[in-house]
């Protein structure tokens, strides 16, 4: 096959994926890279298929095209194709919740890529969301802020949303849902306007993001009440990723209208759709969701008649995988839940074993407001984050935040000054 056929190819592929034929496309590049003898198209050409394998939701192919990218970076000893081979690299870990690889990874496309490029905002973005599956959160606040401060150089909106739609997802781990809503109206709002100014070969990529930050809208609204905002709001998600074949997010939809059915009482609705979704997340080895949608089925089926073998079983599977991730919250989580079913059946020395085992895990996450001394994150509160990126109960530096802008403040655990602006992001007003 000579070159020039190899490149049609590989234009006929895009075209492919263009018009929704994403295995036909997925095939053709397949093909192409047999005979394919220049090292940058081959480059290239692992990028498409690495990106098409995110987007159909195999990520371990996804991982293993990234390698292959890092190889011939290595080969023609480039460091733009390094950066951008590593940033894959960084993202294929992150989704399979391999969180100290991501970060490892990102710090890499950082070393080899130039100060303020975008790469480096998307490997701090990569960082942010490991961080998070680790729970660390002042360093999350540190990716986040840098990247914030990229995107605004770049004009970078994409990145921007996704700066948005983390901190929302910071804030909603944290249990403060009024603030994790803000933030993720925010980045639908600039998704929304985004996709409306795109030009045609972003379309792809711009929907993908309305119908991902119009998933992650319904989670906060869930968890205020607001059912019928929640509800639409999902299914409109669903009906977008169902129409270009989106797995992921068709997988995340059923987990999270399981959420909406189990917080309606309809426990067995809930069931059933969080039993759809967990073999679609295990094909995709989305550990992150996948413990998320086993912790609903446990809570469903906790009201249900279902024997307290299975959901017990349930649990522990959901304790495993969120311990082989390092997510200590949804350690703390899974053990709250081992509570709840000790006292259940009167077992109180276990229960109150189980209870002290997750007020550690909130300790060690660094989650314990520093005023009050006691966790958060471990039920619905407001949240507020100082520039120094320390966490406090709200309620605990009232005082502090309205002498803030009449007096010299410092954050009761650093003793730094409040207005020391380590953290951009936590003062941008929602």
């Amino acid at each position: 096959m000579g070159q020039r056929m190899t490149r049609r190819q590989v234009d006929e592929g895009l075209e492919l994926y263009a018009g929704k034929n994403y295995d036909a496309a997925i095939k053709k590049w397949t093909i192409s890279l047999q005979k394919m003898k220049d090292n940058r198209l081959r480059f290239s050409t692992l990028g498409y298929l690495a990106a098409a394998s995110r987007d159909r939701g195999r990520n371990k192919d996804y991982l293993v095209y990234a390698v292959q990218q890092i190889d011939i970076a290595h080969e023609i000893d480039d460091n733009n194709l390094r950066a951008q081979a590593y940033l894959t690299l960084s993202r294929a870990n992150e989704m399979l919740a391999d969180y100290f690889k991501a970060v490892s990874y990102s710090r890499s496309a950082v070393q080899y890529s130039s100060p303020g490029e975008s790469v480096q905002g998307y490997a701090l973005l990569v960082m942010a969301d490991s961080y998070i599956g680790l729970c660390n959160f002042s360093k999350v606040l540190e990716c986040l802020d840098k990247a914030l401060i990229i995107s605004h150089e770049k004009e970078d909106r994409l990145m921007e949303i996704h700066v948005m739609s983390t901190m929302g997802k910071v804030y909603l781990a944290l249990k403060d849902f009024t603030k994790a809503l803000a933030f993720q109206r925010r980045a639908h709002e600039l998704s929304l306007s985004y996709a409306n100014s795109t030009v045609d070969q972003n379309a792809d990529l711009s929907s993908k993001f309305v119908r991902l930050t119009k998933l992650k809208l319904a989670t906060p609204m869930r968890l205020m009440g607001d059912y019928e905002s929640a509800t639409r709001s999902v299914e409109e998600a669903m009906r977008a990723a169902t129409s270009v074949g989106d797995r992921p997010v068709q997988a995340k939809c059923l987990v999270c209208i399981g959420d909406i059915q189990r917080s309606q009482n309809n426990n067995e609705v809930a069931c059933k759709k969080y039993e759809a979704a967990i073999p679609m997340l295990q094909d995709m080895n989305d550990r992150y969701s996948y413990t998320l949608a086993m912790i609903g089925l446990v809570k469903a089926s906790l009201t249900l008649n279902t024997p307290k073998q299975t959901v017990t079983d349930i649990l522990a599977t959901a304790l495993s995988t969120a311990l082989a991730m390092g997510n200590k919250l949804m350690q703390a989580r899974c053990h709250l839940l081992n509570e709840s079913i000790y006292l259940s059946d009167n077992r109180m020395e276990e229960a109150r074993q189980a209870h002290e085992t997750a007020e550690r895990l909130f300790q060690e996450a660094d989650l314990v407001c520093s005023v009050c001394q006691k966790p958060m994150g471990m039920q619905s509160d407001h949240i507020q984050i100082l520039t120094c990126t320390h966490i406090f109960h709200q309620r605990c530096i009232t005082d502090l935040l309205q002498k803030w802008a009449r007096q010299a403040q410092s954050c009761p655990k650093c003793h730094r000054n409040v207005l020391y602006s380590r953290s951009y992001i936590a003062l941008v007003c929602i």
